[in-house]
C-alpha cells in the first residue's frame, strides 16, 4: 500500500464522511473506492493480445467512441463464420477453413472488446450509454 496526503475542499471532506457514516464503512475505504470508481476503464481483464489496441482508444474522441459502439463485423464475414462454425461442429474443417475460423473469431473478439471499451470510456467520460443488442 502507498499513502497520499490530498487536500480536499470542506464540501468534498463532507460528502465522504457522510457517506461514509451511512455506509458504514472507514472513510479510507469509502475514498479509495471513489477513487478507482473514477478512475479510467481497466484493461486488466482483457487478455494481453488486445490491451494494445484498446489502450490507443483512449486518444480518441467521443464521436470516433459513439461510431464504434455500432460497429459490426461486414455481414458476409458473418455468414463466413457461422458457415465455418457449423462445419467445425461436424468436424469437417480443412486446414485452411480453421485458420479463417480463427482469424474471424478474433476479429470478432477484437471487435466485442472494442465496443464495450469504447462504452466504458465513453461512461467514464461522462456520457450515457444506451445498452442495446448488437444489429445484425
Amino acid at each position: 500500500m502507498q499513502s497520499v496526503t490530498v487536500q480536499l475542499p470542506d464540501h468534498v471532506y463532507q460528502r465522504l464522511t457522510a457517506a461514509a457514516q451511512a455506509s458504514q464503512k472507514p472513510l479510507d475505504d469509502l475514498v479509495l473506492q471513489s477513487i478507482e470508481a473514477g478512475l479510467p476503464p481497466d484493461l486488466s481483464h482483457v487478455p494481453k493480445r488486445f490491451q494494445a489496441d484498446l489502450r490507443q482508444m483512449d486518444q480518441m474522441s467521443d464521436a470516433l467512441l459513439q461510431q464504434l459502439l455500432t460497429t459490426d463485423l461486414d455481414p458476409e464475414k458473418i455468414k463466413q463464420y457461422e458457415t465455418l462454425l457449423e462445419k467445425n461442429q461436424m468436424g469437417n474443417l480443412t486446414t485452411k477453413e480453421q485458420k479463417a475460423l480463427t482469424l474471424l473469431r478474433e476479429e470478432a473478439d477484437l471487435l466485442m472488446f472494442r465496443r464495450a471499451y469504447a462504452a466504458a470510456l465513453l461512461k467514464w467520460r461522462g456520457h450515457i450509454v444506451p445498452v442495446s443488442a448488437p444489429s445484425q
